[in-house]
């Protein structure tokens, strides 16, 4: 089978989980080629002979001032360029998947390759936990232009062969055959302590990763001074940190720095919370701007994570002692619910059905 694999460009958590997916699928006998279609092939850091890597965006998203802000503006502007090239983009690569014999389409979680798939006579099948017909749709409030494109997307989505439907999910599309399928993420390959050796961690001092993505922390300046002794802030390529008070390790396999730290400062999104699951490591969590899949991610934290609320400007002055005195309370120690776990194998299963 060869395999035409999008990917949105939208942060760091589609390629991250949909990367996890491919390294699966290529070691399966049935899996001729995969073209990994994306804006951010760049963050695939393996290669294979059967793995082939295309730039191309095929969605928009939602345009970022930072990790922590919407620019709706931008947004609009964007989706109506994108708008106009679709008919372009539809005639090459419908050409391109007729010219090298591809069998099926998947897509994490753009609309349009599933027209691709139509136009070109083959299965689509869709994966992810939101769809950017619900993510626009909130944003009718403001303008009717994205209650139009809702309804749109929402047609678009409808023709997939099927949807696989990862956890933390948001409201569907009436999909032809949808399948919850389990948790996708990247693990870490170090034990706790095996990492922390590893990094030099200290166990008289608490790790605080911040992790906020693509769009880092640009604009923010953290009052890393008020920090006390025994609390340490850990960062790894985070767009527009400070060096200043701020530990910045070289690592190879971020999930590892992830399982070290004693706790992930972050904006909730997909890739980040599958990485807190999987490393077993508490999370503090920040509000994310109007993006309403955060209200379901907040969800998620809520029944599967340690997890605490922390205001954007306590995180800016550095005052983490009392959400990790929460933390450190029954309460805050309760075990959670546990989550199906291995959707990589899920997928797997499903493509089979269509060799």
């Amino acid at each position: 089978m060869k395999l035409y694999y999008y990917i949105s460009g939208h942060g760091f958590g589609h390629i991250s989980r949909s990367g996890n997916i491919i390294k699966r699928l290529l070691n399966e006998e049935f899996i001729e080629e995969i073209y990994l279609v994306s804006p951010r092939t760049s963050f695939i850091d393996f290669k294979h002979p059967k793995l082939k890597l295309r730039s191309l965006k095929l969605d928009v998203g939602i345009a970022q001032k930072d990790s922590l802000s919407i620019d709706l503006d931008s947004t609009k502007e964007e989706l109506i360029h994108f708008e106009k090239s679709k008919s372009f983009l539809l005639k090459e690569e419908t050409k391109f998947c007729k010219d090298n014999k591809i069998a099926l389409i998947l897509t994490d979680s753009s609309s349009f390759p599933i027209t691709i798939a139509l136009e070109t006579g083959i299965p689509s099948i869709y994966l992810g936990n939101f769809t950017w017909d619900f993510i626009y749709r909130n944003y009718a409030k403001k303008d009717a232009y994205f209650g139009n494109l809702s309804e749109q997307l929402e047609v678009e989505y409808g023709f997939a062969t099927e949807a696989l439907v990862l956890p933390f999910q948001c409201p569907m599309p009436n999909f032809l055959e949808q399948t919850n399928i389990g948790l996708v993420g990247r693990k870490p390959t170090l034990l706790k302590e095996e990492a922390r050796q590893i990094l030099g961690f200290r166990e008289d001092t608490t790790y605080i990763l911040l992790s906020f993505g693509a769009y880092g922390l640009e604009g923010h300046t953290l009052n890393t001074d008020h920090l006390p002794k025994h609390i340490k802030l850990v960062a790894n390529g985070v767009p527009g940190i400070q060096k200043e008070g701020i530990l910045v390790p070289e690592v190879s396999h971020y999930p590892n720095l992830v399982t070290a730290s004693d706790f992930v400062c972050t904006k909730p999104g997909y890739g980040i919370l599958a990485e807190c699951y999987y490393a077993k490591t508490p999370i503090l969590y920040t509000d994310r701007g109007d993006f309403i899949e955060y209200l379901y991610l907040v969800s998620a934290l809520d029944l599967y994570f340690r997890s605490a609320y922390l205001s954007l400007e306590k995180i800016i002055s550095c005052e983490f002692d009392e959400a990790l005195t929460y933390m450190r309370t029954v309460d805050g120690m309760t075990p959670k619910s546990e989550l199906k776990t291995d959707g990589e194998e899920d997928v797997v299963r499903h493509l089979l059905e269509y060799t």
